[in-house]
Formats: C-alpha cells, structure tokens, sequence
C-alpha cells in the first residue's frame, strides 16, 4: 500500500507532527463519494480546538487528521459521482473519517455536499468557505437557524427582505464577516454589526447599514435606537459561554431568534425580560446535519462566488505540510491574537 504525507494529531493539547498514513487509494468508495489530490487546506479556529481540547469527540479518535475545509482535484469517483475526473472541487471533510481532514497529500470527501472550483477564485481562497460559509448560510437561512428564506427560492418569492432587521454579533469573525455579506445578498434592510471598532470599514463594505464596537457598555441601548423593539433575529457568529447579550437586543414583546454557534447560557433576568420567550437555537455548520438544505446550499455557493457577492475575507498562506508553521497558526488562534484565517497550499 503507498503511503503519504501528513500532519497527525496524535496527542490532545500537543503541536501536529508530520507524519506518513496509507494513501486511501485502496478504499471502497460510496455512492458520491470521490478520492482527491488535496490542493489546499483551511485552518479555522475550530482545528486549533481540534488540536489543544479534542471538542467534538476528535480526542477519542487518536491519530486524527484536521482542517474541515478541504479543496482538491478529483482522482477518482464512486458510483454516483457527478465530478468529472481532474475537475477541482472544495468541501468539508468527512467528519465520519478521523483522517479524513485536509492537511494530508490525499483524502476522501462527500460529493453530495461539493461544488467545482469557480474559475475566478484559487484554491487557497476556495479553502476559506466550506465550513465558515456554511455555517453562516445555516445559521441565516435554515430553518434550523434565523428561518429565513433561502435566496432564489420558491419559499423566497415574496418574501419582504428590505422590512427585516439582523443582528450579528462577532461579525469581525470570518463566520460573522460572511453572515453579513449572506445579508446583504439577500437584500436585508437593516444589518447590525457589532464587532470591533478595527472591523468597521470592512463591514460596511460588506453591506452592514450600522457597526457598533462590541467594547460599549450600552450595545443594548444602540440596537433599541436603531430597531426599536422590532427584532426578532440575532445570529451570534462568536460567543461561548454567556449568551445574555444576544437574548436581551431581542424584542421583549414578541418571540425572537437566538442563533449561536457555541455552547452556552442565558441569563434568567434577560430571560424573565422575554414576554413571549425566545428561540434559542444552536447550529453546527456540517452540510450533512441538514441534508436536504445542505444539497441545496452546494448549489447555490458557485455562482454567489463568481457573481462576487461574497467577498474573501483576509487570509494568510503557508507553503506545504510545514508542521512548525502550521502549529504556530494555531497557536496565534489560541491566544486570539490572529484576525486572519490561515491557508496551507498543498499542491
């Protein structure tokens, strides 16, 4: 069996080491499934909790393989594969497989819940999208999330964009800078951006109408200058932990939606504020927790790309399977001291 290089994670809490695994060469693939010559990997904030805490059961998993955006040239396509053989495609990775993640020579990914390339962007850009991408588009549009329709649908025909109003709170996020611009798209009126003051330019470029910095002590207060005791949508890209903030700027006299990608809690005095309570809902951006939606979100990514209504947010590029770099990505994610995504370009 041939062999190939990889970043293992073979110790929580401990930094990637380069290392050698069977090239799944030999594996059966399923239905859609396709066998790819990674091209490029995208590290998020979510691999550096991979690395130092095993979230999400990856712990149990030793030695794991990580970086959930995954970009590629399709070498070869189970029955039902639709991508032409040498076509470059980017996805999440296969979270079913421990060593399935990108920062390897090979891997194996989902086709259900793929799409080619666009050939206006590269393949370290494309690295930027699967996961942060997705779990924006969810959190805004599924059902599962804010609720509100999906651009370009039968369910969006008549839908009044313009009359709605968003909070996003950690839109300075790359997930958040996505969420406002998936806004902006679909034509939302009002679009809240609370963010550091650093992040303001860009997000009104992106299509925020108002940024307050999230170091005011009176955020609640703007965002009731601005709506009112209108809103009924506010989507947390950042949070872990406390919660009450994006709880207490929702309407205490109608039921609001509470979106949040991290765990946590709500306050009960913002609680007991709530006449008619509140949804609080959290997302995990894996296109396979919402399949039929997550299909459909595969379609739609390409052309959001190339029309160039979504906009790169800033990343850095590493040079190939470079373990003291790639560790020291993760590092800076660690000490929050990075605002920009790290890219590794494989091939």
């Amino acid at each position: 069996m041939s062999t190939q290089s990889a970043l293992l994670l073979t110790e929580i809490g401990k930094p990637l080491v380069k290392g050698t695994l069977p090239k799944p060469d030999s594996y059966e693939l399923k239905a859609k499934e396709v066998l790819v010559k990674i091209t490029a990997a995208g590290l998020a904030p979510l691999d550096q909790k991979f690395r130092d805490k095993g979230d999400l059961g990856i712990g149990a998993r030793l030695p794991a393989v990580i970086s959930g955006d995954v970009v590629g040239e399709v070498i070869k396509g189970g029955p039902e594969n639709e991508f032409p053989i040498g076509i470059h495609i980017f996805s999440q990775m296969l979270f079913s497989l421990p060593q399935g993640g990108a920062l390897q020579e090979y891997t194996i990914l989902n086709g259900e819940y793929a799409a080619a390339v666009p050939s206006n962007i590269s393949d370290t850009e494309a690295a930027l999208y699967p996961i942060n991408l997705v779990t924006a588009a969810m959190s805004i549009f599924s059902a599962n999330g804010l609720g509100l329709p999906l651009p370009k649908t039968p369910e969006a025909s008549g839908f009044d964009y313009a009359s709605q109003k968003v909070v996003i709170i950690g839109s300075g996020c790359n997930t958040g800078k996505l969420a406002v611009q998936l806004c902006k798209l679909a034509g939302i009126g009002t679009i809240i951006a609370i963010a550091s003051t650093s992040n303001k330019a860009i997000l009104e470029q992106y299509g925020a109408t108002h940024v307050i910095a999230r170091q005011d002590a009176n955020i609640n207060e703007q965002v009731r200058a601005i709506v009112g005791d209108e809103l009924l949508y506010v989507y947390d890209a950042y949070t872990f932990g406390d919660l009450s903030l994006g709880a207490s700027l929702l309407s205490n006299t109608k039921k609001g939606v509470l979106v949040h990608n991290g765990s946590g809690t709500i306050s009960d005095a913002v609680l007991s504020e709530k006449k008619k309570g509140l949804d609080d809902k959290r997302i995990l951006g894996f296109s396979h927790f919402i399949p039929e939606f997550g299909r459909l979100l595969w379609q739609k990514i390409p052309g959001w790309l190339i029309g160039g209504q979504i906009q790169p947010p800033a990343y850095k590029t590493i040079e190939g399977l470079d373990e003291v770099k790639v560790n020291e990505g993760l590092d800076e994610y660690a000490a929050g001291r990075s605002a920009e995504r790290y890219h590794v370009k494989i091939a």
